[in-house]
């Protein structure tokens, strides 16, 4: 190798190539984190498919060869195995997708097998020549046997535990590792949050959320980037699961660092959410991982006495007792706070209020939509214990095959130790119109009206209206 030799006469070895060494390494450096990154990538979606990008370390040659490819899944899609090389073009693949016992069964085909008979305290061997699988036929000492005499037993040539995979290749260039893209099953995830409300309801609420990962036995994949893909994707062809049941046997439950959370980002109509780090993704594994930082929302209880029976196209002359308002809450996400600006993919909720000891018990869930940023939560999570109502239709007139005009009277008895605003609703065949109430109304559509009801600590507030509905 020749030298650079400096004005004074002295060359410039090491330290000179040293140096360039590390311009280049800093000009190359995002292309360099970038390839690290993408060695093993996993976007998983909530029905059971993952997409997996990975890089193999296989020696590829120039021009066509064939060679055997981990895809680290128990079974993938041929038909969606791509090169992500744009020098390397996939001319076909061949997927040995049979494993386990069966496979085993199926490669002997023909050949001598040794079963294993016996108890387990004095087993002996006989050997045989695999006929048939259906129906079960094996060859010993000249006579056929339908059945198998006892286990099979096999060498480990024959021995396959995941799908094998030829893929032959046209490559520009001769290369040290292949990248492909493919589609498998096996991976699943749903998002759960956690609400703590302050006691009696009210104020600021501490709000979790994680999403929960179940690898059912199909996909080993370390080191992966993971991706979980919030929304509906749409599925021409559903392939089965490749997990059995009893790979659900010794599941491992393992949690990510609460402190962590994920980055999202739209995508076509759907929500990706990037997992903090890289994931080692064990068959027979559930994590968890946070979805966002704990934060805190303000909560409003909201009552909600709807329409039970009562419509407004006929009489009914019987008043109905004892209802019971739902129970629910308003959870405030306004744009600008860090709870309102986080895109939320569905799941459920579960809603904790803690008792006189500060115990935090649980008083309901209910499961929420995709959320965009800047939304409300809207969460329904039982009935009102202490709250009361009886509805009675007052009067009912026809006016013609398309119109009734119809009366209530609605008696709230509260319980409770405070005041309560319970929301009265009623709904409409087509249009409502409000002809009279004691209490102002407000028709959030033209088929349903509210009426916010204040009912006072242990007492009773009553509600009277009148409604024309047109249809």
């Amino acid at each position: 190798m020749k030298t650079a030799r400096r004005q004074d006469g002295k060359t410039a070895g090491c330290g000179t190539r040293r140096i360039g060494w590390v311009l280049f390494c800093l000009a190359v450096l995002p292309s360099c984190r970038l390839a690290v990154c993408q060695e093993t990538s996993v976007t998983i979606y909530s029905d059971g498919r993952l997409l997996v990008r990975r890089t193999i370390p296989v020696a590829v040659a120039r021009g066509t060869s064939t060679v055997v490819a981990d895809l680290g899944v128990r079974e993938a899609d041929p038909a969606s195995i791509v090169s992500l090389d744009s020098t390397v073009q996939i001319r076909g693949v061949r997927l040995f997708g049979a494993t386990g016992l069966e496979g085993s069964l199926r490669r002997s085909m023909g050949s001598d097998v040794v079963f294993r008979v016996g108890p387990d305290s004095a087993p002996r061997y006989v050997r045989g020549t695999l006929l048939s699988l259906d129906p079960p036929t094996v060859r010993i000492d000249g006579y056929v046997l339908y059945g198998l005499p006892g286990s099979p037993v096999f060498p480990d040539s024959m021995v396959q535990l995941q799908s094998r995979v030829e893929v032959t290749l046209d490559a520009a260039r001769a290369t040290s590792s292949l990248r492909l893209m493919y589609q498998s099953n096996g991976l699943s995830w749903a998002a759960s949050y956690a609400l703590v409300l302050p006691r009696g309801g009210a104020g600021p609420a501490a709000v979790t959320g994680t999403a929960q990962v179940d690898n059912g036995g199909a996909v080993s994949l370390p080191g992966a980037q993971a991706q979980l893909l919030a929304g509906t994707v749409r599925r021409v062809t559903p392939t089965p699961r490749p997990m059995a049941a009893a790979a659900m046997r010794g599941v491992v439950v393992s949690s990510a660092n609460l402190e962590e959370s994920v980055d999202d980002e739209a995508l076509s109509g759907t929500r990706v959410y990037t997992l903090p780090g890289t994931v080692d993704f064990a068959p027979g594994e559930t994590r968890t991982v946070p979805l966002f930082a704990r934060t805190v929302a303000a909560v409003e209880p909201e009552y909600i006495l709807r329409q039970q029976g009562y419509g407004l196209t006929s009489a009914w002359p019987e008043e109905q007792r004892d209802q019971h308002p739902e129970i629910g809450y308003r959870v405030r996400r306004p744009p600008a706070s860090p709870f309102g600006a986080v895109a939320l993919p569905a799941g459920v909720v579960r809603a904790y209020e803690p008792d006189e000891l500060n115990r935090p018990q649980l008083v309901g869930e209910a499961s929420i939509q995709h959320t965009p940023p800047g939304r409300d939560l809207r969460l329904t999570t039982g009935t009102a214990f202490d709250l009361t109502a009886i509805r009675a239709q007052t009067a009912f007139e026809r006016r013609g095959d398309r119109e009734t005009v119809s009366a209530y009277r609605v008696e709230i008895q509260n319980a409770k130790s405070q005041a309560a605003v319970v929301q009265v609703t009623d709904q409409c065949p087509g249009r409502c119109e409000i002809m009279s109430s004691s209490v102002p109304g407000e028709q959030p559509t033209v088929a349903s009206v509210i009426f916010r009801v204040t009912v006072p600590a242990n007492g009773s507030a009553t509600l009277q209206y009148q409604l024309r509905a047109r249809w």
